[in-house]
């Protein structure tokens, strides 16, 4: 390392100690801001980055968010059991998602929250939900029972029945999955096919030690190569629903379920698209 990465990183580390410093009351304090209050259900996105400057431990960021939403909310996270890859890669992996072993690979602050009390977790191949908090075990429920995963009929769908807010703790919003229950709404609205025309078969082992096999959908080539998020993106912050903050050297970006589904669909039937067409 040269002399000027070694300041960079000292001052980086000095001000995550000193200006950047925050801790688990202001992050509290903050919540409410994003419109997260006792009783909502949230859905929170996560990295955990060195210099983010917040004075505690992972856990302590969990234990801030249940007590955010409270024992009459609903705390809500992903846990992918594989990352830098597709869901067609994963499940050709042969691998079962096994809902108590499985780590989460979607950043360590959800590694955390699964391995916490109460939690419970969805039954899905490809994209498991973890619930904490009112309702939890019927909030993922049957989730592989449809070949859908972030489907009408998955946990992804309640997340709009209950309005619930996304937030992103120093993660964009193309982490957000959520989105991809937006295109599965909006998929007649596509020149070319959303899924895969052929079923993956995928395996999922449950708390009891019980094996279930379940035949999943994946989102095509074609719409991985087409999507352009960044209009999307766009389009949601010019609507003022698409919100962003900073506590400390930590950036937050939340949107309420609700909003994101109506203004994307708004977006689409404008004539406009966040998908490119092949055919042009």
């Amino acid at each position: 390392m040269s002399r000027i990465d070694e300041l960079k990183q000292w001052l980086k580390k000095t001000a995550a100690r000193t200006v950047w410093a925050y801790g688990p009351e202001e992050l509290a304090a903050r919540l409410p801001k994003c419109g997260v209050l006792a009783g909502s259900t949230l859905v929170v996105h996560s990295s955990w980055l060195p210099y983010n400057g917040f004075r505690g431990k992972p856990a302590d960021v969990v234990r801030v968010l249940k007590a955010a939403v409270g024992d009459t909310g609903l705390l809500v996270m992903t846990s992918m059991p594989y990352h830098n890859m597709s869901s067609a890669q994963w499940l050709a992996k042969g691998k079962p998602m096994n809902v108590a072993r499985s780590p989460s690979m979607m950043g360590l602050i959800s590694e955390v929250f699964r391995r916490s009390e109460g939690v419970c977790r969805s039954l899905s191949p490809t994209h498991p939900l973890l619930a904490w908090g009112r309702d939890a075990e019927a909030f993922v429920e049957g989730h592989a029972l449809t070949d859908r995963p972030f489907g009408a009929q998955s946990p992804f769908g309640r997340l709009l029945e209950r309005d619930a807010i996304i937030l992103g703790f120093d993660a964009p919003f193309s982490t957000f999955t959520y989105t991809h229950f937006v295109e599965d709404q909006l998929a007649s609205t596509l020149p070319f096919e959303l899924y895969e025309p052929d079923l993956m078969k995928g395996e999922v082992i449950d708390r009891y030690g019980a094996r279930l096999e379940c035949e999943v959908r994946v989102l095509s080539a074609e719409a991985n190569r087409l999507r352009r998020e960044s209009r999307l993106v766009a389009h949601l912050e010019q609507a003022g629903v698409l919100h962003s903050d900073r506590i400390g050297n930590t950036r937050l970006t939340w949107i309420s379920a609700a909003d994101h589904s109506r203004e994307s669909a708004r977006f689409v039937a404008a004539g406009h698209h966040f998908f490119d067409d092949p055919t042009r």
